[in-house]
Parts: C-alpha cells; sequence; structure tokens
C-alpha cells in the first residue's frame, strides 16, 4: 500500500509538472504581447490555452483517482475511437509547447478503429509524445504515428508506433524504463515515472508496450513505442 501511495503521489506530481510547464511557456509568451494591441488575437489564444490547462489540472486529479481504482475495484471500459484520441493528445501537446516546432503525422486508414479503454489512454497517448518532445535537442521535432492492425499473442489488436528523431534509449534503458521503480528518471528527466504509467494502462486495456531503436541497432536516431490493444471487435 506503501509503495502504491508513492506511485500515485510520484504520478501526479510527474503530469502536473507538464500542465504547469504548458501554462508557464503561454504565460512566458503573452508576456511579450501585453502592451501590443495588435497582438489581441494572438494573446486570446494563449488565455485559451491557459484555460485549457486549468480543465486538463481537473481532469488529472480525476484520473489519478481513477488509477488508484485499477487495482482496487476496477473501472468500466467502454468503446473508445483511436483516430479522436490522437487528434486531441496532438492538440494537447501543440499547446504545450508552443515555442517549438513540432511535426507530428499520423498514417491511419481511413477506417474507424475501435478499442475498450476510458478516458486514461489520452493520459498514455499524451505522456508518449510528451517524451519524444521533452527528449529531443532537434530544432524541428518529428514525430510519425502509425495506425494499423495487427496480432499480438493471437489477438487481433491495433498496433500503434510512435516514432520520433530524438535522443533515443540506451539498450541497456529499455529494460527498465517502464518499471514504476525506476527512481533515477523520475529525479532527473522526468521520463520513468510518464512510463510507467503508460505501461499500467495499457496493460489494464490488456493490450502491450514496448520500445525499439527507430533505426535498428542505432538509439541515437530516435526511438519507436509500439502499443497494443485488443480491438472491439
Amino acid at each position: 500500500a506503501y509503495e502504491r501511495e508513492n506511485f500515485y503521489k510520484n504520478l501526479f506530481a510527474h503530469d502536473i509538472r507538464n500542465i504547469l510547464q504548458s501554462v508557464s511557456s503561454a504565460e512566458q509568451v503573452f508576456s511579450l504581447f501585453l502592451h501590443n494591441p495588435e497582438k489581441s488575437q494572438e494573446k486570446e489564444k494563449l488565455l485559451e490555452i491557459i484555460r485549457k490547462q486549468v480543465i486538463r489540472g481537473n481532469i488529472l486529479i480525476s484520473n489519478v483517482q481513477k488509477l488508484s481504482q485499477l487495482e482496487e475495484i476496477g473501472i468500466t471500459l467502454k468503446k473508445v475511437k483511436i483516430q479522436e484520441v490522437l487528434d486531441e493528445s496532438i492538440e494537447f501537446i501543440d499547446n504545450s509547447f508552443p515555442e517549438k516546432e513540432i511535426d507530428v503525422t499520423i498514417d491511419i486508414p481511413d477506417k474507424d478503429y475501435i478499442v475498450f479503454a476510458n478516458e486514461l489512454i489520452l493520459d498514455a497517448f499524451e505522456n508518449i509524445l510528451n517524451n519524444s518532445i521533452k527528449h529531443n535537442d532537434n530544432p524541428i521535432i518529428e514525430i510519425d504515428i502509425r495506425v494499423s492492425e495487427d496480432q499480438w499473442e493471437e489477438r487481433e489488436c491495433i498496433k500503434l508506433e510512435f516514432i520520433d528523431n530524438g535522443r533515443g534509449i540506451p539498450a541497456a534503458k529499455k529494460e527498465n524504463i517502464f518499471q514504476k521503480g525506476h527512481q533515477k528518471d523520475i529525479t532527473s528527466k522526468g521520463m520513468g515515472i510518464g512510463l510507467s504509467l503508460v505501461k499500467k494502462i495499457i496493460e489494464y486495456y490488456n493490450g502491450h508496450i514496448l520500445v525499439e531503436d527507430k533505426v535498428k541497432g542505432d538509439y541515437t536516431k530516435g526511438s519507436r513505442f509500439i502499443i497494443y490493444i485488443p480491438e472491439a471487435l
């Protein structure tokens, strides 16, 4: 129980930092436009970003409460359209990093891919995208999202690939990056707790997550996060 309590405490701290970063970035840009009457439209957009982050903070509190129930009473799942969740998560990331040039592409066939999930699937996707941006030193951050149908453990699944051009993850680090006890990342770069959350959520959907090199054998070229979630047939 003590370990679980610490996990949720660290989880909340990790995600609230992401939200506060978004608010801080918007505030900094807003301050530059503060006394410029020609920037009224831009200022309104920045205020809208801040408003949305306040809403997301409230959602985060609710989601942490829901996540804490996964090991206790469970949560009812519902049919969720992958395309809609991806669109919302990309919008959140764009608003969170207005100062960065981010190029996100989605390769998804023209059909509805549906899985059994809940609101936490949005948090899972946002955490992966957030890591792809935070751990990337390129002037243009490239994230390629591919959605397809595949099998995992003889089950029909929706396969999602998040491919970035970031710093990548060394082989030794790949082995424990999804472990919630991987405290090194929590205190230094903020990656570990977010990815342990993602793993916990995906596994609750009876899915699976793994990470590979974008270019096989050369982790410095970027990462490829692969998620399998059983399709809602």
